[in-house]
């Protein structure tokens, strides 16, 4: 126990190390792997791409150069590739200071590996077993009676844009009831894929087929409960022993496989057929499994600072009148995309800390650290999640916010829980609002919106006021959005530009819940076809906040889709 416990304590800090080392160097943190298209070298001196051992060129250099950057290490050309490291880098010129942002942030390449590394000259340095992929480990699926099936994409073109969204069903077996109890992924085009998410479908809510890859949300229709997934750094998903995901009869019949393809070239020739395989077994396990969300979908993260921290609460309130019943947490995974560098999950019971659910000292996005809990952790009605996000943005110019993209952010957990059965799946926050509070139902059924924001009374504001302001943009303004008429200008200046539910957290929250009502788009383009004209007739700067009106329309909100009717209203 000795052993292992400085053995880790050495392995963290060697990743410190590396963290530190990488805030003394230009674009530290956006090095790319060489083989790895999407992936960061996190190790930037090293051979090893997530840090320690073996020094590769440039790190032999750093470390003889006493580890700090300036004109000599950055003329030097560390991999002899034809380029300096400054060139490669960020910093041509040799200006870049610590603490500072590089001249150029983009269009960085590894100052330790020889590129490319195809070329006859490269192949003599380049440490290629690296470039070899990973592979899962999972004693139970050579169990007998252990099957598996392949879902696949049928071949598809990507489209030329950064993020792209597509999913295709599929039909799983369903003679009689079976139990995932491990997957593993299968990448065919490695330039673009990102990550996949793989959704049970209910037959009784309906669904929405994709019979061949189409434009999708996160989960779509009756296909919200999320059973498998795989991301970058990710070898796949191997279940305890007496835990599984129920299938087959009484369960799953269909699924429906999302996969987020990032194309930041905008290259239009790129194809895929990705998939995920599955391996289930008829000899069915003692428990099944599902999936706890906990996290923040508002995020409001500063350029150029080296530490930003975000958090979010599960509250008591929420836990005490919606679980219905223990449930146990057997696994833990935080999720941010490049700019997270650590997180905490802590469980409270009355007040007091309980459990360390997860720690990411050092979190990197390419390297996700499912954390196994054993024996798995109780978790009553009544109990309170917190957790904290940090982040560094020292190499971003604009303010950075919550989305889908891997350049925007995210703070998420995501507990692996048993048994299933809860109903209550997703307790995220807005900024400081408890979406599970809003989702009280009320009325017979309405839903209970928070009645104060600020200084918006909202509740008033969503039910009476905007159906209003609704009425007379469409009545006044051009609803394509692209000609400003008077009328239209003078009604944003006369009813809408004071009006504190159109700022700050009021606003976007607006913007938040109304995403799934095909009038707000309609609203949205009318208010935006004069209000930047009616803010300049007033003498007023034109908004540049993350809360202005059109910065939320654009960032697919993932946890609200795969919970469903979190917020509908």
């Amino acid at each position: 126990m000795i052993r292992l416990v400085v053995l880790c304590a050495l392995q963290i800090s060697l990743i410190n190390g590396y963290k530190t080392f990488q805030a003394r160097i230009p674009n530290g943190d956006k090095v790319p792997h060489p083989c790895k298209p999407n992936y960061i070298w996190h190790g930037v001196g090293h051979r090893n791409a997530q840090g320690g051992g073996v020094r590769n060129p440039f790190g032999l250099d750093f470390d003889a150069n006493g580890k700090k950057w300036n004109r000599t290490l950055c003329m030097k050309d560390s991999d002899d590739d034809g380029k300096t490291n400054g060139e490669e880098l960020g910093d041509p010129s040799c200006i870049w200071t610590e603490g500072n942002s590089p001249s150029r942030t983009t269009g960085i390449s590894h100052p330790g590996i020889c590129e490319p590394s195809e070329s006859d000259h490269c192949k003599n340095t380049t440490q290629f077993e690296f470039c070899q992929p990973s592979t899962l480990d999972c004693p139970y699926i050579n169990e007998t009676g252990v099957r598996n099936i392949t879902l696949r994409l049928t071949d598809w073109q990507v489209p030329a844009k950064e993020t792209n969204y597509f999913c295709q069903t599929f039909e799983l077996p369903h003679d009689q009831d079976y139990h995932i109890i491990a997957h593993s992924p299968e990448i065919d085009n490695r330039y673009v894929m990102h990550h996949m998410a793989l959704f049970g479908c209910d037959h009784s809510a309906g669904y929405q087929k994709f019979t061949t890859p189409g434009p999708c949300g996160m989960g779509s229709g009756g296909c919200q409960s999320i059973i498998g997934g795989w991301t970058l750094g990710n070898t796949g998903n191997c279940r305890p022993k007496d835990i599984g995901t129920l299938i087959g009869k009484s369960s799953y019949k269909v699924v429906l496989l999302q996969v987020h393809w990032n194309n930041p070239e905008l290259k239009s020739n790129y194809r895929d057929h990705s998939g995920l395989t599955l391996f289930y077994t008829p000899n069915l396990r003692t428990y099944n499994v599902q999936t706890f969300t906990i996290g923040q979908t508002y995020l409001n993260i500063p350029p150029g600072k080296p530490k930003h921290e975000e958090n979010a609460i599960c509250p008591t309130s929420c836990t005490r009148d919606f679980l219905n019943g223990s449930m146990y947490i057997y696994s833990a995974a935080i999720h941010m995309h490049y700019l997270g560098t650590s997180g905490l999950i802590e469980h409270y019971r009355n007040g007091n800390l309980l459990n360390i659910v997860a720690e990411d000292e050092v979190y990197t996005y390419d390297s996700p650290v499912s954390h196994p809990i054993d024996p798995p952790i109780e978790f009553k009605p009544g109990d309170e999640f917190k957790i904290k996000c940090v982040y560094n943005s020292m190499g971003r110019q604009n303010v950075t916010n919550y989305g889908d993209a891997t350049s925007a952010e995210m703070c998420f957990g995501f507990l692996s829980v048993f048994p299933d059965g809860q109903s209550f799946k997703v307790c995220t926050d807005f900024e400081t609002i408890h979406l599970c509070d809003a989702r009280r139902p009320e009325n017979g059924g309405n839903y209970r919106l928070p009645g104060q924001i600020g200084d918006c009374k909202f509740a008033e504001f969503w039910t009476k006021q905007s159906k209003l302001m609704y009425l007379n943009l469409v009545k006044y303004c051009d609803v394509s959005g692209t000609v400003c008429k008077p009328a239209c200008k003078k009604y944003i200046q006369d009813e809408i530009l004071d009006s504190p539910c159109f700022q700050g957290l009021a606003a976007a929250f607006f913007q938040w819940i109304s995403r799934r009502d095909p009038n707000a788009r309609t609203f949205q383009a009318a208010l935006d076809s004069c209000r930047e004209e009616a803010i300049a007739d007033r003498n007023k700067p034109v908004s540049s906040s993350p809360n202005a009106y059109h910065s939320f329309w654009t960032l697919p909100m993932l946890i609200p889709l795969i919970s469903g009717d979190l917020i509908y209203i």
